[in-house]
């Protein structure tokens, strides 16, 4: 029987050290973190966040037949089976509470961010960092341009020059001249199992003059070259 040939102790300890060499090089892993207003204190805590009464209850129809959800678990189903809301009134509710328990869903199947890049802050962005489907869309036509905008390697600044962007409370308030839209970001962690570190964020949006109200949820990334964000998929 052949005998086991260790390596020397000299190569054995060269080849730890490299070892631990690489792996200080690595970028630490970003674990999930979320916003305070998903009123969620661990991931444990996820099955009783989906039971926990909605703010408000919401109509939503399909068909002739009138369902009124108050949790998320109920406002996710009914979605699936496709039940849209009642009103406008209850598609302003829909949308904001839709966006939090969508975020949740999300948390669910997060992951740490094992090739996270530098810490993106959003407060600090500038138009020229934001992509353009963060403009408001006031129907598929406008989602469709902002999508072909980004495809072409615009930025919001590109496609709409006279946005303006400020800082106020936390959150990123985009203006133009028919509408206002309030960006915050409800969690960060990988949600699609990439590795990458992603922003899940909430729009806000408003018409500057009418009643329009809705709430859109995007997942977006750092674009390659780390200069700003484009978007992966919008989730609302």
């Amino acid at each position: 029987m052949n005998a086991i040939r260790h390596p020397p102790l000299a190569v054995a300890v060269c080849l730890a050290l490299a070892s631990l060499w690489a792996c200080a090089q690595r970028p630490p892993a970003a674990v999930p973190t979320w916003s305070t207003a998903l009123e969620l204190r661990s991931l444990a805590e996820l099955p009783a966040r989906f039971a926990r009464p909605l703010r408000e209850p919401v109509d939503l129809v399909k068909g002739d037949v009138h369902t009124s959800v108050g949790t998320c678990a109920a406002l996710l189903a009914a979605r699936g089976q496709g039940a849209s809301p009642a009103s406008d009134r209850d598609l302003a509710i829909e949308r904001e509470e839709g966006a939090t328990c969508t975020a949740l869903e999300q948390l669910s199947h997060a992951r740490a961010a094992s090739g996270a890049l530098a810490p993106f802050e959003l407060r600090g962005a500038t138009a020229a960092q934001l992509p353009p489907t963060l403009a408001v869309p006031f129907g598929k036509r406008d989602d469709q341009l902002a999508q072909a905008a980004e495809a072409r390697g615009q930025t919001l600044a590109d496609y709409l020059p006279g946005v303006t962007v400020r800082s106020q409370d936390g959150v990123l308030v985009l203006k133009a001249d028919t509408w206002e839209t309030r960006v915050e970001v409800l969690a960060r962690a990988d949600f699609d199992a990439t590795g990458r570190d992603e922003l899940l964020l909430a729009a806000h949006d408003k018409a500057t003059e009418g009643t329009f109200e809705s709430t859109r949820l995007l997942l977006v990334a750092r674009r390659p070259d780390g200069g700003g964000l484009s978007t992966v998929r919008r989730l609302q």
